[in-house]
């Protein structure tokens, strides 16, 4: 059989009688080579960056703004130790005698050292009668230690016997009362009595002093 592909025109004339128009489209329209060009070079471009951006790491942008607020806003909170008070320096005390059977023995008397000498003839009377000597008690004279209390007098001299002429229990700060009877308070036992001075001249004083004086002997 014999090909009747033919691409000769008078052959093809006989076939198609009819007039063949070509009619133009407007509503389509086709992309110039140019723009095809255009398009796929931006397309192109795009897969390009998008694989070079997958390639480069990637990084967090800082705001210096926020950073800065965060350094401000942190302050380590230092502990600032408690303030103590340094510890006061024992109270030295001078004194007459040798305190050696510690018998403390306190006068108050701004204007001379021990007392008045009724003051101080009346004192020798006394530490005769309890048979002590001048080696055996102490004598402060409180005026010039004006504040010491019974805990700083009893810290420095350790008294077993106390005799306090002219000196209040309030002075020493002690929670006492004064009955006219020998206080025994703690290790130490103690008698209050006037200032020697005003003692000498009073009678029911000197009688009280006198018989708890006989107690301690």
């Amino acid at each position: 059989m014999e090909n009747q592909v033919t691409n000769n025109a008078n052959a093809l004339r006989l076939f198609f009688t009819e007039d063949v128009f070509l009619v133009k489209d407007e509503t389509v329209e086709m992309p110039s080579v140019g723009n095809v060009k255009a398009i796929y070079n931006a397309l192109s471009t795009e897969d390009h960056l998008t694989k070079e951006s997958a390639l480069q790491p990637q990084r967090e942008s800082i705001s210096i703004e926020k950073a800065e607020e965060s350094v401000k806003s942190y302050t380590p909170r230092v502990e600032i130790p408690p303030i103590v008070a340094e510890p006061s320096t024992p109270r030295s005390f001078k004194f007459l005698g040798g305190n050696k059977k510690s018998v403390l023995i306190l006068v108050n008397d701004h204007l001379n050292d021990v007392s008045t000498e009724q003051g101080r003839d009346l004192l020798r009377k006394i530490v005769k009668a309890v048979d002590l000597s001048t080696p055996d008690f102490a004598i402060v004279n409180y005026a010039q230690y004006q504040g010491a209390d019974y805990v700083e007098l009893h810290g420095f001299f350790k008294p077993l016997i106390m005799l306090s002429f002219g000196v209040e229990i309030a002075d020493l700060k002690l929670n006492l009362v004064w009955q006219n009877e020998i206080i025994s308070h703690g290790s130490t036992k103690i008698i209050f009595a006037p200032n020697l001075h005003h003692l000498d001249s009073d009678l029911g004083a000197k009688k009280s002093l006198w018989g708890n004086l006989q107690k301690i002997k």
